[in-house]
């Protein structure tokens, strides 16, 4: 009888209450009609309110009623929708330059940076790129990464002394210190503190064992480089290899930046590292690379908008921006803006804050190409739906254009997604390709975005390579 005063009760509710809810300081409360609640499909939306162009290629999508001519429609508009969800300007010279310089991989570095939100975390998109891009123009090794990790990678297995602490750049900073010398990982790691005290000795050590689960070409790698700064006191180290003595040294104290570099014969087993001293260095990075090739860099920063650049010290992002060389930086944020954006103003701020860092990176990169990359879909609860938050599109339109007025490329996930209401979709394909906090996408659904990614930077790619024959054949007559 209680279970039946209660149901009653709410479909009372259902009954009376606004359709479109009301207000109650400031506050807006909403309740699902009767016909809300029982025609609604598990996902969230009908068939008919998605668009998934692109994902019905080669996932099987699981929902209660497939209406087939709806589906054929939009393999039928694939071929017309895949040209608008390429760069702002495919003819931009930048694209073109990032080009010519994959001709050199063979006999020089090519280096990929990846910046990015917690969408990138565990080399999520990164490490699908990587791999194409090693394949297809050579490369080893899976690039920089921080000693302490907020999530784990692939291609690289570490473990070290557990009084290594990690000290970021943004969000929640550690009062103890007093600049912002975080280098190009935005974070570093040290195994003294701040202030370490005179009489103490420290040590320190990593261990840098060869992965097993990450692409081929991630285990393999021919150079170790370890980015350090800000060493007051004396540390001594040494790095052995496979239990073999290869380097023994002090660290120079006082650069702005510096590095520990070694040639590897072929890839060992371990490698171990141990500091010894007073005090610790600011570690910045360490890197696995091959003698030439593709480097690629995954760089999640969780949390973080994208407009943090300008925060850190310019002298110390600067020479380590001028020692890694990227040939392409790709920047894939706004993920992290869309919650707290609530008008169309704060999203023209955001486009100004996102506009001055890429004027700054530009001026520390001048021959790098700069790929902005749009948030993916996400979805908010309305009712008994799961409909795109009202602020993604425009906050996707605010970096299109931020990339246009700044000579950059721009490549948009959300349409690749398939649009509005898209994520939902990819929650209930089999196997998920999106998780169910319909914001986050799965490893399998990093990779196809990564591969849609990668595909039509190919295209571009071999469009380049055809004028540039057919320019070379006018030439030669």
């Amino acid at each position: 009888m209680v279970l039946l005063g209660i149901m009653a009760l709410l479909f009372g509710l259902m009954a009376v209450f606004p359709t479109e809810g009301f207000e109650i300081g400031g506050i807006k409360l909403q309740f699902p009609t009767s016909e809300e609640f029982f025609n609604k499909a598990d996902t969230g939306v009908s068939v008919s309110e998605i668009d998934f162009v692109e994902l019905l290629i080669d996932t099987a999508i699981v929902l209660n009623v497939v209406d087939s001519s709806i589906i054929q429609q939009k393999l039928d508009s694939l071929q017309a929708a895949k040209k608008k969800l390429l760069f702002v300007d495919a003819s931009n010279p930048s694209l073109n330059n990032f080009f010519k310089v994959l001709e050199w991989a063979k006999t020089q570095k090519v280096r990929v940076m990846h910046y990015g939100d917690s969408q990138i975390e565990c080399d999520r998109i990164t490490g699908y790129l990587r791999n194409e891009l090693q394949t297809a123009f050579s490369g080893y090794g899976g690039g920089m990464f921080p000693i302490v990790q907020v999530s784990p990678k692939l291609f690289v297995n570490t473990t070290y002394s557990d009084n290594w602490k990690r000290y970021s750049g943004f969000g929640r900073k550690d009062t103890t210190v007093k600049h912002m010398k975080y280098g190009a990982l935005m974070n570093f790691s040290r195994f003294a503190p701040v202030n370490p005290v005179d009489s103490v000795q420290y040590e320190g050590w990593v261990i840098i064992k060869k992965p097993r689960k990450s692409y081929k070409r991630t285990r393999t790698y021919h150079e170790l480089k370890i980015f350090y700064g800000n060493v007051e006191g004396e540390v001594t180290y040494q790095v052995m290899v496979d239990g073999e003595m290869r380097l023994a040294d002090t660290l120079v104290t006082g650069a702005l930046l510096d590095k520990i570099y070694l040639e590897l014969a072929h890839t060992p087993e371990e490698i171990k590292v141990v500091f010894q001293g007073n005090d610790s260095p600011d570690i910045y990075g360490i890197s696995l690379e091959g003698h030439n090739g593709i480097v690629v860099d995954n760089i999640p920063l969780r949390g973080s908008s994208g407009t943090l650049f300008k925060k850190q010290n310019r002298d110390l992002l600067g020479a380590m921006f001028k020692e890694l060389a990227p040939s392409l930086i790709l920047l894939e944020f706004g993920g992290n803006t869309v919650p707290y954006i609530d008008s169309e103003e704060e999203c023209l701020n955001y486009g100004r804050w996102f506009t001055s860092q890429i004027v700054m990176l530009k001026r520390m990169n001048p021959e790098a190409t700069i790929i902005l990359i749009g948030p993916a879909d996400m979805s908010i609860k309305v009712k008994t739906a799961y409909l795109t938050h009202p602020f993604l599109p425009p906050i996707r339109d605010v970096l299109k254009e931020v990339a246009r007025a700044s000579n950059c490329m721009f490549w948009d996930m959300y349409e690749s997604m398939g649009g509005l209401n898209s994520i939902p979709v990819w929650i209930a394909a089999d196997p998920p390709l999106a998780a169910p906090d319909y914001t986050h996408l799965t490893q399998k659904g990093a990779r196809k975005m990564s591969k849609m990614f990668y595909e039509q930077l190919m295209e571009k790619y071999a469009a380049y390579k055809n004028v540039e024959a057919i320019t070379t054949d006018t030439i030669q007559l």
